[in-house]
């Protein structure tokens, strides 16, 4: 789920067919209107889902059944979180607060709000902003060139002025 971005309801969704094991790729069909999505599947992930795949004696369409051979509920989802929350020491954890730790890592990753937006399905940036404006290391190198510049020698008005350009604009 938080390598991903899933809700609750697209884990659930999730059939045998969204996955590609020759490819590495998982179809996410996102829900509440969002942007639908192929992504890749790596590593551990991708051994993890051959090894559950390898162990089901049956043909059932979805990727995630129950004991039971039936589809996860949302409330088996929740379950199975909250309880790997309290098991890791956590408090109140819920499958949306992984959704939510996803985006905020690949912000904090210096990922392009676009692609964070494309990979988590929102079809407007404002869902998306708000992961950014966490990530303080964004402003790290934000005068770092200016200051090589001006460590470097050069005279301040060395380059070419932008403001005759600026007053012509405004005249116009």
């Amino acid at each position: 789920m938080f390598r991903h971005g899933l809700r609750a309801s697209e884990v659930i969704a999730l059939r045998r067919q969204d996955v590609d094991l020759a490819q590495s790729r998982i179809w996410v069909a996102r829900l509440k209107n969002g942007l639908s999505v192929e992504q890749p599947v790596a590593g551990e992930e991708l051994r993890a889902i051959k090894r559950w795949l390898a162990r089901r004696d049956d043909a059932l369409p979805w990727l995630f059944v129950s004991e039971r051979k039936l589809p996860l509920t949302r409330q088996a989802v929740n379950y199975i979180v909250g309880a790997a929350g309290t098991r890791a020491g956590l408090e109140r954890v819920y499958p949306h607060m992984l959704r939510h730790s996803c985006g905020f890592a690949l912000a904090n990753k210096g990922r392009d709000l676009r692609v964070i937006q494309d990979y988590l399905g929102h079809r407007d940036p404002r869902h998306t902003a708000h992961y950014t404006r966490t990530a303080a290391h964004r402003f790290d190198d934000l005068w770092y060139r200016q200051l090589q510049w001006l460590r470097s020698g050069e005279r301040a008005d060395s380059g070419p002025s932008l403001r005759p350009q600026r007053m012509a604009a405004v005249r116009e």
